[in-house]
């Protein structure tokens, strides 16, 4: 048995799940092996933060790039590797998916919703972080709710599980709101903010840094109402790889439960919520962690 296989069995056993040889030969190891053959991981980003992005001096950052660079110092030593180098591989919106699946990245490290529609082709790891999806406009418009909408034209990301949820919520309000949409997420926001849109639907974290780097924040307002059902963040990893994602999981699990977990949150996350905004609109501090 290969050493990535002996580890990975020494996994689902702690895990309590009994693993026969059948089932570890018909079960996908290619992530690990590749990373144990390689000594390279590939981590997908997107440029959204805090979770995940380039700063000021080039270099890749946030809470998630974070988690995932403590997700592969853990498989440099259960790998016995002397180095695990991580490439860094920016990936837009549309093509995260194609990436995955067509190995040009190991992990998507970016934001990415688990949501149920999506597991046809991809796999994802235990939650890290839950946010609500509101309503972000210009404070003059006075938009308080969705029902405000009605008749009007909003902007969203195009093919993003926002977009799915408020075509529900619009269609079974029966508000007839129209949608214009855009492939990034500042795009979206920028047609908001030049009028183009009368609000834009985005995850609250999200919007935080959009409007605190605007030009004028106190120009935005942020709905206390939210809109679908929560949002809830995970790694995205390849289909039938299940030795990688349990190995993941694991990882996660005791992290999640470590101290270092508490300080990057607080590092990453802390700084967004609104009370530390400048005008953040009444009753719109209410994302969970």
């Amino acid at each position: 048995m290969t050493r990535v296989n002996r580890i990975v069995q020494w996994l689902f056993l702690l895990a309590g799940i009994g693993i026969t040889p059948a089932l570890m030969a018909q079960q996908n190891a290619a992530t690990l092996d590749h990373i144990q053959n390689s000594r390279v991981l590939n981590v997908g980003y997107r440029q959204l933060p805090p979770f995940s992005f380039t700063d000021h001096n080039g270099k890749v950052t946030g809470y998630t790039i974070a988690v995932c660079n403590m997700i592969a110092d853990k498989l440099r030593q259960y790998l016995k590797l002397n180095s695990l180098t991580i490439h860094y591989i920016p990936v837009n919106f549309a093509e995260r998916f194609s990436a995955l699946n067509t190995r040009k990245i190991d992990m998507g490290c970016g934001v990415n919703t688990n949501a149920p529609e999506r597991t046809a082709s991809v796999s994802f790891s235990e939650n890290y972080y839950t946010a609500k999806m509101r309503i972000i406009s210009l404070r003059k418009n006075n938009i308080r709710s969705i029902s405000d909408l009605k008749g009007r034209t909003v902007s969203l990301t195009g093919s993003s599980k926002d977009l799915l949820e408020f075509n529900k919520a619009n269609r079974e309000q029966h508000l007839n709101i129209s949608t214009i949409t855009s492939t990034t997420i500042k795009g979206a926001f920028e047609k908001m903010a030049h009028n183009e849109s009368a609000a834009f639907f985005i995850d609250d974290i999200l919007a935080w840094p959009l409007i605190n780097h605007s030009e004028q924040p106190e120009l935005f307002s942020v709905s206390s109402e939210s809109i679908g059902n929560d949002m809830h963040y995970a790694i995205m990893m390849r289909k039938n790889d299940q030795q990688f994602v349990t190995f993941v999981d694991s990882t996660l699990k005791d992290f999640f439960a470590s101290p270092a977990n508490v300080q990057l949150r607080k590092k990453w996350l802390s700084p967004w919520s609104c009370e530390k905004l400048k005008n953040p609109s009444p009753g719109s501090c209410q994302h969970s962690h």
